[in-house]
C-alpha cells in the first residue's frame, strides 16, 4: 500500500537516470523492514522550474504516505534510510529530504476495498 512520490530537479538526470533513482528510493524502503515484498510503489516527478533559497540547484524530496499505525521511531528509521541511499548515490545534491505522512485508514480506499465492499 504505501505510495512514495520522488520529486527532484530535472537536471538531476544528468547524474543519476530516473530509474536507477525510483530504485534506489524503493530498495532503501525495502532494507527497513517495514514492508513486504511488492508493496511500495514509487513514482517520480521531475521539475523544469522551481527555487530552493533563492537558486536552480538541484533537490530531491521524497513524500512517503503510509497506512497509520507505524511508530514514530519505526518512520524515523525508514526517512532515515531514504536519505542516506540518497546522500550515497548523490553526495553533491545539498538539498534531500523526507517527509513520511501518515493515511487515515478510516478514509482510504482502493480498487480492493471497493471490490470486497461489494
Amino acid at each position: 500500500m504505501p505510495h512514495c512520490l520522488i520529486e527532484g530537479s530535472r537536471s538531476l538526470l544528468q547524474s543519476v537516470g530516473g530509474s536507477e533513482l525510483v530504485t534506489t528510493v524503493h530498495a532503501a524502503a525495502m532494507g527497513s523492514g517495514l514492508f513486504k515484498e511488492g508493496e511500495v510503489k514509487v513514482r517520480l516527478s521531475l521539475y523544469d522550474h522551481f527555487t530552493i533559497g533563492g537558486s536552480e540547484e538541484d533537490f530531491v524530496h521524497v513524500i512517503f504516505y503510509l497506512l497509520a499505525g507505524r511508530t514514530d521511531e519505526q518512520k524515523k528509521t525508514l526517512s532515515m534510510a531514504i536519505v542516506r541511499a540518497l546522500l550515497e548515490r548523490l553526495p553533491a545534491v545539498q538539498s534531500l529530504s523526507v517527509d513520511v505522512r501518515d493515511i487515515r485508514r478510516e478514509a482510504f480506499s482502493n480498487r480492493r476495498s471497493c471490490l470486497d465492499a461489494g
